[in-house]
């Protein structure tokens, strides 16, 4: 291995992760069918689908090549630039990797399995308003992620080991103290909100015909910068975004007859996730560089045009004229000050992807 030129060996390495980056994005393509398209008796067989290609992905993610490569590269001049692509993809790829092979492949499938099953009781579940149909399936869930984090060892907090996958270098005790400060200063300031007289939010609470939602919404999404050349949307339960490789990002919303917020504003939040997805260097697929860098980041996304744009004045003087447009006999006399009030009502509630600015951390 001594021998090996590192700038080969470099070249090599991006196309091990290439093809893992590929063999995850079929994985998402199923799993994207699965929450959107696929008859529910399909939900046994998409899970031995989902834990082969997650078997195949961990073995070709934790090759012995890979850590062979990665010992070529390391302290060369391929990463003598601590600042380079090339020295965060090195970086990144071996914190990656020192992760993944700790993980037996018999848990990384089990997993997969587990999630599949458990996504469709869970559909079924809430359907029916039954958390009995679902809590066996969730205890089997939260067994299989302890025995992860024990896997991939811990100093006692065993969700320190899973919190590394989506915010790196982060811990549990870091969001605590974060979610304490903001408990401060946010929960007097939402007691003192709602203390006062309610907003009236009747005018979200009428009759929005969903073909004309589903049309104001893509509108919507399109003017500020979701591109439905390189993307879609589509109905699902809960609302997520999937970006399965360049050019191709789902989004998905739920729609409410009678409630508009429901779905025009999980729009906006999943088209702020698939612009982040959309963004990502297209050459760069498959690499460190080409993926988000953490969940936090991506979930900034979403919140800003959710919440900080999308709940805005100067939003709502551009896009209520259009609303009215699109629901005549729905909005009637009423006023652009009243309906901007009603979307910014401040109500604790239960349901996160319908909070408001202030109650939604």
């Amino acid at each position: 291995m001594n021998n090996m030129n590192p700038t080969d060996s470099y070249a090599e390495l991006l196309r091990h992760t290439r093809d893992v980056a590929v063999l995850n994005s079929c994985s998402a393509v199923l799993g994207w069918d699965q929450q959107t398209y696929m008859p529910q008796g399909g939900a046994a067989f998409r899970g031995e689908q989902l834990a082969l290609l997650a078997g195949l992905a961990h073995q070709k993610a934790t090759a012995p090549r890979i850590g062979e490569l990665l010992a070529a590269i390391e302290n060369t001049e391929v990463v003598a630039d601590p600042d380079s692509l090339a020295a965060a993809n090195i970086r990144e790829i071996r914190h990656s990797y020192n992760r993944a092979t700790k993980l037996p492949q018999r848990l990384v499938e089990e997993l997969a399995r587990v999630t599949t099953t458990a996504q469709q009781v869970w559909q079924e579940a809430r359907s029916q308003n039954a958390y009995p149909l679902f809590q066996p399936h969730l205890e089997q869930i939260l067994a299989l992620k302890r025995e992860e984090a024990d896997t991939i060892g811990h100093t006692g907090e065993r969700y320190d080991a899973l919190l590394d996958e989506y915010e790196p270098g982060t811990t549990t005790a870091d969001i605590q103290t974060l979610f304490e400060e903001l408990s401060r200063h946010l929960v007097p300031l939402i007691q003192q909100i709602t203390s006062r007289s309610t907003p009236n939010t009747e005018i979200l609470r009428r009759e929005y015909p969903v073909e004309r939602q589903r049309l104001f919404a893509e509108s919507a999404a399109a003017a500020i910068g979701f591109d439905f050349q390189a993307g879609r949307l589509d109905v699902t339960t809960h609302p997520f975004c999937s970006g399965f490789g360049p050019g191709d990002c789902r989004i998905t919303t739920r729609y409410n007859p009678r409630f508009f917020s429901e779905a025009f504003f999980g729009v906006l939040h999943e088209a702020g996730h698939g612009m982040y997805e959309q963004g990502l260097p297209k050459d760069q697929f498959g690499t460190p560089s080409g993926a988000y860098c953490s969940l936090g980041i991506h979930e900034s996304q979403s919140r800003f045009w959710e919440n900080q744009i999308g709940r805005s004045f100067p939003f709502w003087q551009h896009f209520f004229p259009r609303l009215k447009q699109a629901f005549p006999t729905t909005i009637g006399s009423s006023s652009l000050e009243e309906f901007f009030a009603a979307i910014n009502a401040v109500q604790p509630s239960l349901i996160r992807v319908e909070a408001d600015e202030a109650t939604y951390n």
